[in-house]
């Protein structure tokens, strides 16, 4: 049976949130917590998008990355980071300075929040659909 995640179209599982009107979204909402997009490409975005935020903010760190996005009143955070930095290959704190390392990043999270594993490919195609600064 596949995840909540990937029928969603939302590896990451994002949760909805009214001021968030994310490009690509599902127009019914059926999932009563977390969002629907339309195409896996739109989920990936939005979770570029909110990472890239994180950053910005100064969340440099997978370790800060990760602890704002599973936070230890809802996850294990610890084990979250560990297991994501073990999968991804990264410190869990050295700053995330490339986007190959937070590609990396969000594979990693995919898979532990959905069981799937993102190509590079598809990832790449998500971010150009945004205006970030290079990473």
């Amino acid at each position: 049976m596949e995840s909540r995640g990937i029928r969603n179209n939302n590896p990451l599982n994002i949760r909805r949130n009214p001021a968030n009107q994310w490009q690509g979204l599902r127009p019914v909402q059926a999932d009563k917590l977390f969002c629907q997009f339309k195409a896996m490409k739109w989920g990936l975005r939005a979770a570029i998008k909110l990472l890239d935020n994180y950053i910005r903010r100064g969340a440099q760190t997978p370790r800060q990355i990760i602890s704002r996005w599973a936070p230890p009143s809802e996850n294990d955070t610890a084990s979250y980071l560990r297991k994501a930095c073990q999968r991804a290959g990264l410190d869990p704190d050295f700053p995330v300075l490339f986007w190959a390392d937070l590609r990396k990043l969000i594979k990693a999270m995919s898979w532990i929040e959905s069981r799937f594993q993102p190509s590079d490919e598809l990832l790449d195609e998500a971010r150009k659909t945004l205006p970030l600064a290079p990473l």
